[in-house]
């Protein structure tokens, strides 16, 4: 699939929102609850996206999951069991840049079980050394310096993970922005069922993988690339939110938000079971 990370959100930096609520800042931006989980689902409309800076990797990914936040007693759950979409924007430049960054992240997904909290620090890393690439080949890019090579594509792409095993892309089904998806993350004491489904174009696909590590967080997110630029997108709203069955707001969820190079990016407050990332 396309390029895609997920950072330890163990070494996320805190701040306080206007609203006084706390906001977790790293490359999720929604609602985690922490607990002990069966089942999460979710419905969003897949949004289209605008290619705002050719020199850095530019993405949007709306998912929903099980595990891969802090808990109650300060461990990170893992694996992060996760399924949704992924939104793009690529150009040869950005992915050059992009690539040593990428390279210290996959050195954090390795340490992700040793130790949760050195693998977040190198995650930090990795994103800081791809948004300061990034950053010059944008310039470089701004000035026509590297011609042909800033030209940005688009890509979208539905995909599942069980981080931190590498994300697997459904290759053989087609959607587009403007898509109805619906995606379920459950655990049944034994394995993680992931389906991701498009109600638009009326096709499901379900992995099932062995694992009796319980879910201790859930999460209703979209993810960018951390420490980067946010491409251009119109709000998201999750909609149809349910967490072994009762709608987000009979939860007490923790506010998560992006710090990109570009904007801040935080949900709206939740409405029952929905809330509004835009």
């Amino acid at each position: 699939m396309a390029v895609s990370t997920v950072a330890m959100v163990a070494s996320a930096a805190e701040a306080v929102a206007e609203s006084n609520a706390r906001l977790f800042l790293g490359n999720w931006a929604g609602y985690v609850v922490k607990g002990d989980f069966r089942e999460v689902s979710a419905t969003w409309v897949q949004p289209e996206i605008q290619c705002l800076n050719p020199g850095v990797l530019q993405r949007i990914v709306p998912w929903v999951g099980l595990n891969g936040a802090t808990t109650f007693d300060g461990n990170v759950a893992l694996p992060l069991m996760q399924t949704g979409v992924e939104s793009i924007c690529a150009s040869d430049a950005a992915v050059y840049a992009a690539l040593p960054g990428l390279q210290i992240e996959n050195v954090a997904a390795d340490l992700a079980y040793a130790d949760p909290r050195l693998a977040g620090a190198v995650m930090h890393g990795g994103g800081m050394v791809a948004n300061g690439l990034g950053a010059a080949t944008d310039g470089l890019c701004a000035v026509g310096a590297l011609g042909a090579m800033c030209q940005t594509e688009q890509y979208i792409d539905g995909w599942w993970e069980g981080y931190p095993e590498p994300p697997y892309s459904y290759d053989d089904v087609a959607l587009s922005a403007g898509d109805t998806m619906h995606s379920v993350v459950s655990w049944d004491g034994q394995s993680y069922t992931m389906t991701l489904q498009n109600r638009s174009r009326g096709w499901t696909r379900t992995t099932v993988v062995p694992s009796t590590a319980p879910a201790r967080t859930a999460e209703i997110v979209l993810e960018g690339h951390l420490d980067a630029a946010l491409p251009g997108f119109a709000p998201v709203a999750f909609t149809e939110i349910e967490i072994d069955g009762r709608p987000l707001a009979a939860y007490d969820a923790q506010m998560y938000g992006i710090a990109a190079t570009n904007r801040v990016l935080a949900p709206g407050p939740v409405d029952g079971s929905s809330f509004v990332i835009g």
